[in-house]
């Protein structure tokens, strides 16, 4: 008999795609062995079956046949969850792109699916930011190109799958011509494998008999089960609402539950595990059963449905069990999930998937909040990922994924979140431990130093091929270097000594290595040999790979010489980018907060607590542990000379505090202290100077005259606009602030010599401003540099803008820039506005 199918149902799709996942799995293991690289972890195979897999577990679940759009949502949510890998990722958005264009349809047509296809092709190359021919992605564009071009029957559709199949195989076999690494290695790509694959399994759903077979089951017992819900008589409906849910939750008394919700319905079937209860009654109470279970846990997978109006929906899984029915939740073991929530840090927090649990207790122990164990040959699903990221309390959380494989799902999973998730593109275990050690780094700054660093991992090859021009045998131990083959040898330790002759110079500054199961003692002695002063290593007891190693290289572009400052100096990290500048921040409280200035509270949250909870701010200088661990880390970038730029001694004890700090490291000549005499932006002005200075590699003694020259030439005035914050800080008496309120007095400062003075008593804004204009215009007379300043209200930021408009109405003034002012001066003063003055050098 002529088989012909003219169209697509929701039932003929539903078993293309469970045919596509058996087809898909019986050939993984030929995927994964079409890897590139020699290394023994080629799993693309295993990721997209998989993939596919999770779309077979939610359509093998179904009772009844769904209407085209439920299936299409069963469909996108279980492969966008079930995603694992690249491959994975990129599968889910080709099947997501067919799932779109056939939504609105009940009957698919060829004209239809051809469409589909070219909307499977967009999503897939919208996925990747920088699409490669020569991939998957080569292989859809040609099967949807294939697909628009058929011209064979419209009204059977066994010829069209024998069609896109034929023109999936032709495409893969020409990858290799457009991909130089797949000729070298001998191979096709594995990706573009798998979608020929997917259509060979679409066109077995109707060609091979025992699929047919095996299918035709799993319909018939759809259709069977859908007839004996359509012969339902809703009279005998005595509980209306088909209710179902599971409660995160499996630590609490079962039969005191089902005894409280039992009598709101019946047909109630309750399993529980250590981590879940999955719950399902009917009743006409939803809302009721809802309120005990939520009082319980969490509440997910809610769904409620009128047996009255819909019988086809979908029913819960049943199982015999001691006699009695139990709800199946099945549970993931292979996939674990470790925390460390004191480690979760003003709301961030780091998440890292992990090859094991001894990795996972490292980074664990060094600063990582959660760690998902699912990393090499084990990539987790975008569901794995998620779960992890549900049980993690912070407002940002950074992952790490750890491997090139895992990057697409962890970014899936983070668009899902409604926090701020930022992924990092992470590539190997290593890179991201040394991420989560330096995690309080300038997010900048350590994204740049990754770039410097190398992370090499060792491994055995498992085929022979060819790399990078390099000859491989089966069995030669291989490097891997920042994710690219570069070396190999016949035995461990001849490849340790290659690596490490070759890598690590007098640049490195530091040496991490995790040792893998295959990891022996000669080889460990020879990594040792290299005696570096910062050298760690850990038993990681990881699979496959017998060493992890991490070298953290010395930034090329760095100075000799660093500059430290503290937060007083109001500089931004846009105004130091480029620059050798580090900023240690001054501690501040508030009520019963504390915060590190510019770290934990920016300028606009300190000022409006300041202003709207009119409470009295602390501040503290930084500890000499702090300063000892900052100038420690500038020391291990590679710097040769700190110079330590902080507020005056006049008005602060910071530096006294840092002379501790750097008598504790017996460093006392490689680190200079500078007594700016200022505060904001008369102290930012010198920090910028010196970093200027030391990027041109100016000399030691050159800086420091240079400093010394500022600091002696800067003049700074400020006028204060609300006397109360002076009083409250005990900078003036309770009757001269009710004085200078009632008389609507606006003290105008000045710091000379490091010292705060009283330079004259204005009446109200505009006379602070007007005395001010004349010191612009008095010193303006000779060549000045002119800084304006301020903090608090849009008031004080309008006094700023007359004061830039004087200076430029003066030509021998050159205006430097607007300085916004924060805690360290705010707390004390209050909304203020000031003026910075330096002459220049003849």
């Amino acid at each position: 008999m002529k088989i012909e199918i003219k169209v697509l149902t929701p039932l003929r799709l539903t078993k293309l795609f469970i045919a596509a996942s058996r087809w898909l799995l019986k050939y993984a293991d030929v995927l994964n062995d079409l890897n590139v690289y020699p290394v023994p972890d080629g799993d693309t195979g295993t990721n997209m079956s998989m993939t596919l897999q999770s779309v077979e577990n939610a359509l093998i679940g179904l009772q009844t046949e769904p209407k085209m759009e439920e299936l299409v949502d069963i469909i996108s949510e279980a492969v966008l969850l079930g995603a694992r890998g690249n491959s994975g990722t990129i599968l889910s958005q080709i099947i997501q792109g067919f799932l779109d264009e056939v939504r609105d349809t009940e009957e698919i047509t060829i004209p239809k699916a051809a469409r589909a296809f070219v909307s499977a092709k967009e999503r897939a190359y919208m996925a990747v930011s920088q699409p490669v021919e020569g991939t998957i992605l080569t292989v859809i564009r040609k099967v949807s190109e294939a697909a628009i071009a058929y011209e064979g029957p419209k009204d059977n559709f066994i010829p069209f799958l024998v069609h896109l199949k034929n023109a999936a195989a032709e495409a893969v076999d020409d990858t290799p011509n457009l991909l130089p690494k797949l000729k070298e290695a001998g191979v096709v790509d594995a990706g573009g494998k798998g979608i020929f694959y997917v259509l060979e399994g679409f066109e077995k759903s109707v060609t091979d008999p025992e699929m047919l077979k095996d299918l035709a089951r799993i319909a018939n017992s759809q259709v069977n089960r859908k007839q004996k819900l359509e012969y339902v008589n809703k009279n005998e409906i005595k509980f209306k609402y088909c209710t179902e849910f599971i409660i995160e939750s499996g630590d609490f008394d079962l039969e005191e539950y089902k005894a409280k919700i039992q009598q709101l319905g019946d047909s109630m079937v309750v399993a529980q595990t250590r981590k879940k209860t999955k719950t399902h009654i009917h009743t006409n109470h939803p809302g009721q059963v809802l309120e005990i279970a939520g009082a319980l846990g969490n509440l997910n997978n809610m769904k409620i449905e009128n047996m009255e109006i819909q019988h086809n929906h979908v029913l819960v899984k049943e199982e015999e069990l001691n006699g009695g029915k139990a709800l199946v939740v099945e549970e993931e073991e292979t996939v674990k999930l470790l925390f460390n929530e004191k480690n979760i840090e003003n709301n961030v927090a780091v998440y890292a998937v992990v090859d094991n649990k001894n990795i996972a207790e490292l980074f664990l122990k060094d600063g990582a909040a959660a760690t998902l164990i699912g990393g090499q040959t084990k990539n987790p699903s975008v569901a794995d990922i998620e779960d992890g990221l549900k049980k993690i309390s912070a407002k940002t959380i950074y992952i790490l994924p750890n491997n090139k494989n895992i990057i697409a799902s962890a970014k899936l999973a983070a668009q899902r979140d409604k926090r701020d998730i930022i992924v990092i593109d992470t590539k190997t275990m290593l890179e991201g431990y040394y991420f989560t050690k330096n995690r309080k780094m300038n997010l900048q700054s350590l994204l740049r130093q990754l770039k410097f660093n190398n992370s090499i991992e060792i491994t055995k090859a498992v085929r022979d091929t060819k790399v990078n021009n390099i000859e491989i045998k089966v069995g030669d131990h291989i490097a891997l270097v920042n994710g690219a083959l570069t070396e190999r040898a016949e035995t461990l330790e001849d490849l340790i000594k290659i690596v490490c002759d070759k890598y690590i110079n007098d640049k490195t500054l530091s040496l991490t290595v995790v040792k893998g199961k295959t990891a022996t003692e000669e080889a460990n002695k020879i990594i040792t040999a290299k005696n570096l002063k910062k050298f760690y290593m850990y038993d990681g007891e990881q699979d496959n790979y017998s060493y992890y190693i991490y070298l953290e290289q010395r930034d090329p572009s760095l100075s000799k010489i660093a500059i430290l400052t503290d937060s007083a100096s109001d500089l931004t990290h846009e105004m130091i980018e480029g620059l050798d500048i580090t900023i240690i921040p001054v501690r501040l409280r508030i009520g019963e907060n504390n915060y590190k200035d510019g770290v934990d509270i920016t300028k606009k949250e300190f000022w409006h607590k300041l202003i709207t909870e009119k409470v009295v701010p602390k501040t503290a200088q930084p500890s000499p542990a702090e300063f000892r661990d900052y100038y420690e880390e500038l020391f291990n970038k590679g710097y040769e000379k700190i110079i330590s730029i902080h507020m005056s001694s006049k008005m602060s004890g910071t530096q006294q505090v840092a002379k501790v700090a750097r008598e504790m490291i017996k460093r006392e000549k490689d680190i200079i202290i500078v007594d700016s005499k200022s505060v904001t932006f008369g102290q930012a002005y010198q920090v910028l100077e010196a970093a200027k200075m030391a990027k041109e590699d100016a000399k030691l003694e050159t800086i420091l005259a240079r400093l010394y020259e500022i600091a002696d030439k800067m003049k700074v005035y400020f006028a204060v606009s609300d006397l109360t914050y002076l009083e409250k800080g005990g900078r003036i008496g309770r009757a001269s602030s009710m004085i200078g309120s009632l008389l609507k007095l606006r003290p105008v400062l000045k710091i000379e010599d490091g010292e705060v003075t009283l330079e004259t008593k204005t009446f109200g804004e505009r006379g602070a401003i007007s005395y001010m204009e004349k010191i612009i215009k008095n010193e303006g007379k000779n060549s000045i540099y002119l800084y304006t300043a301020w903090g608090g209200t849009n008031q004080e930021l309008q006094s700023t803008d007359i004061l830039k408009k004087t200076a430029d109405t003066m030509r021998k003034i050159e205006y430097k820039g607007r300085f916004e002012i924060g805690a360290t001066i705010g707390s004390h003063s209050g909304p203020v506005f000031g003026i910075g003055i330096i002459s220049k050098i003849r």
